[in-house]
């Protein structure tokens, strides 16, 4: 899959992600990783970095998210980063206090103040 983009300066780049759907494709364990749309972008993007503001940051990770919603290991990605306690950063469209808030609705555990 060839994804277009443009870079923080506007200049075009192309990108190839692979798809699972490609012959010989796996999405065992340790390769899922490799279809992620993410490898596609900046890291930043995902796991915005300590110092930015809150409304960047917000915007950063709503971007994220969109990207998220196509990517076709989108549940692989949210099963990992659950099964890790993964503490930052987007992860199959989530964010980290989503992902808190999913895992105590799992666990039937009230938010704690």
């Amino acid at each position: 899959m060839r994804i277009v983009r443009r870079t923080e300066t506007g200049r075009r780049s192309d990108v190839v992600v692979p798809s699972p759907d490609e012959a010989g494709a796996r999405l065992d364990s340790a390769s899922w990783w490799e279809y992620g749309l993410c490898r596609a972008w900046d890291a930043d993007l995902f796991c915005v970095p300590d110092g930015v503001s809150p409304s960047r940051k917000r915007a950063q990770e709503t971007r994220a998210k969109r990207i998220c919603q196509s990517c076709p290991v989108r549940e692989r990605c949210l099963a990992e980063a659950m099964a890790r306690d993964e503490q930052y950063g987007v992860w199959g469209g989530l964010d980290a206090e989503e992902r808190r808030q999913l895992e105590r609705r799992r666990r039937g555990t009230p938010r704690s103040s």
